[in-house]
């Protein structure tokens, strides 16, 4: 009861941080699922108002151990290729916010792709909320989709994301309190597991740690299992860096099956460094090339 109490005495003075005191009902302190709902909510409207940078460049390097894992293109999509064997991955990557779009260099290769794994802003967090980190999102978003109406965060740089409550919030899923968890840049944090209420491929999200000095999300996990070839899950690590909240570290754990049968499991973790926010990056940087 003393852990109780004191969570929901720092939630409700953390909640005047980023909304008007008094604008809420009170939560019991005896009631952990409304406090885990309560607090989940409140990061979902912090989340809301994170500046977004108008591009991103950084590079990513990985090390596997199980298989190696490696991009691909397969219909005009990129997307990670696993082969075997263990060994580094390095890319180097830059981002443009204003459709989503990153260049990826791996070695002499070049892709170009709207996943949001290669967005380490809030918005590719948000399209994987939606649409899922694994298996299902979309190689492109149509820049005419995204309409206010539909609750899409607008790729423009200047304003913010809208509605994430109405799209991602408890409603959608079902929030339980995991105790303390330190974020990775040593805030003090609170863990959150979520149960999506309708089976749906596309609601991956499983976990978050809430960062208890910004009320902001510091880690999100993702969860896709397709039980005939594949299951893993993603779970991404954000810090403040010049400003902006974006991914600094990840890892992708998952096992692949034949017909069911696990055949091989792996790690993958990764870090992401060398960040920088250009004022601009040249548009032919963003456009594929004729044979992706």
């Amino acid at each position: 009861m003393k852990h109780v109490r004191t969570y929901a005495s720092l939630l409700a003075a953390l909640s005047c941080m980023t909304i008007p005191c008094g604008a809420q009902t009170p939560i019991p302190s005896s009631d952990t699922s409304a406090s885990a709902k309560a607090l989940y909510s409140s990061a979902l409207r912090t989340m809301d108002q994170v500046p977004q940078p108008a591009y991103v460049a950084y590079t990513l390097d990985g090390k596997s151990d199980g298989l190696r894992i490696d991009l691909q293109t397969a219909g005009h999509q990129v997307w990670l290729r696993f082969e075997h064997g263990s060994g580094p991955t390095t890319w180097v990557v830059k981002h443009r916010t204003q459709d989503y779009q990153s260049e990826v260099l791996d070695g002499e290769r070049r892709y170009v792709s709207a996943r949001p794994l290669f967005d380490p802003t809030w918005f590719g967090a948000y399209r994987a909320l939606r649409d899922g980190m694994l298996g299902y999102q979309n190689a492109a978003v149509p820049r005419t989709s995204l309409t206010v109406a539909q609750a899409t965060p607008t790729p423009d740089a200047g304003l913010h994301t809208i509605a994430t409550v109405s799209v991602i919030g408890p409603g959608i899923y079902r929030v339980e309190d995991r105790g303390p968890k330190a974020c990775s840049n040593g805030d003090p944090g609170h863990a959150l597991h979520l149960v999506s209420r309708r089976r749906d491929p596309r609601r991956q999200l499983t976990d978050v740690v809430v960062d208890l000095r910004s009320m902001r999300f510091c880690t999100i996990r993702y969860s896709w299992n397709e039980a005939l070839w594949f299951n893993g899950v993603v779970e991404q690590q954000y810090a403040d860096v010049g400003g902006y909240w974006v991914v600094t570290a990840g890892s992708l754990d998952g096992k692949l099956r034949i017909l069911g049968i696990p055949t091989h499991r792996f790690n993958w973790q990764y870090r992401v460094s060398d960040i920088t926010f250009p004022q601009q990056i040249a548009p032919a940087t963003f456009v594929p090339d004729p044979s992706q």
